[in-house]
């Protein structure tokens, strides 16, 4: 079995090949649509429309019932999320919450992830935890560097510039582009943010073994959190793994090959997509040849690393 350091080796490895120069947080941002997380309400109750920008999905049943949160659908089982009573006041719970508005606005100020601390209730480890955490994220922040190659709305409504000939090395918003991590704590004794904590914890399946210890999840693009480090696995060169994969170039545009889950927010994600999209410069096809030296094709070899970051990051967590 690879070590930690090993494994992260051959992942960036393998995301050299074919990728875009667009780092994975703002490709995530300006093209992964959040996916729906599934509601079940009472036909009556309550007021669809207050659900607004969230990625929710509604179904309407008889009778008085309850309010029902479940994942999205293919990422795990049918068990409710979260359960309770069909009111306004759980509606709006279900819907929202103050660090999900603080980590949705800083999404769109342009940082590159949020990572939420959840807290463990036990004082000692969750402030070491937090310590670690930011200076790790500060030696990252200096350390790490940004994928050269990307073109910005600016530069590319420069008089006289060729159209790129890679479409998806172009910015699609004048958000600027910048590394820049934020830690935002979620205390466990915080009932606002109940629906939040349920979520999280469902990331993956044996979460609820570990509710003693702290937890730090990666949050970027439009809510999509990584798993979780937990415990002793909140150290420096995880959090520095974790956050080059995330500035590092997209080497798998589709989002589903990719490691993490997306979180239920309420936002008005137009900012990021009402840019105009370039064309692409038309390059005559060439004629195939086999792959005599052994190399593997270009889907083959996107497809092997999203694996390859998938299995990562189950390793990295603890």
């Amino acid at each position: 079995m690879l070590c930690r350091a090993g494994a992260f080796a051959v992942l960036f490895g393998a995301a050299g090949l074919q990728a875009c120069q667009v780092p994975v947080f703002r490709y995530a941002l300006e093209h992964w649509q959040p996916a729906a997380w599934r509601v079940r309400m009472p036909e009556t109750a309550l007021d669809e429309a207050a659900a607004g920008q969230a990625n929710v999905e509604l179904e309407r049943v008889a009778g008085d019932g309850h309010l029902e949160l479940r994942v999205p659908e293919g990422e795990g089982d049918e068990k409710p999320v979260w359960l309770a009573e069909a009111d306004a006041a759980h509606w709006r719970m279900l819907l929202d919450s103050p660090v999900r508005r603080e980590l949705s606005r800083r999404l769109l100020a342009g940082e590159s992830a949020v990572w939420l601390l959840l807290e463990s209730g036990d004082v000692a480890k969750d402030e070491a935890a937090a310590t670690v955490l930011a200076q790790a994220l500060e030696t990252a922040q200096a350390d790490l560097k940004l994928p050269e190659g990307v073109v910005t709305r600016a530069q590319l409504d420069e008089p006289g510039r060729a159209s790129p000939r890679d479409p998806s090395d172009v910015l699609h918003s004048d958000l600027p582009l910048r590394l820049a991590f934020s830690v935002l704590r979620v205390k466990r004794e915080n009932s606002a943010e109940e629906v939040l904590r349920s979520m999280l914890l469902r990331l993956e399946p044996d979460l609820q073994d570990y509710l003693q210890e702290p937890m730090v999840f990666a949050v970027f693009g439009r809510g999509r959190a990584l798993e979780p480090l937990i415990g002793r696995g909140i150290h420096a060169d995880n959090v520095r793994e974790a956050a080059a994969y995330l500035c590092g170039a997209c080497s798998c545009e589709i989002k589903e090959q990719n490691p993490g889950m997306d979180l239920l927010l309420a936002v008005d994600w137009s900012s990021v997509d009402q840019a105009p999209k370039p064309e692409p410069v038309r390059v005559e096809p060439q004629v195939a040849t086999p792959h005599a030296s052994g190399r593997p094709g270009r889907w083959v070899a996107l497809f092997g690393a999203a694996v390859l970051l998938a299995a990562g990051f189950r390793w990295l967590r603890r």
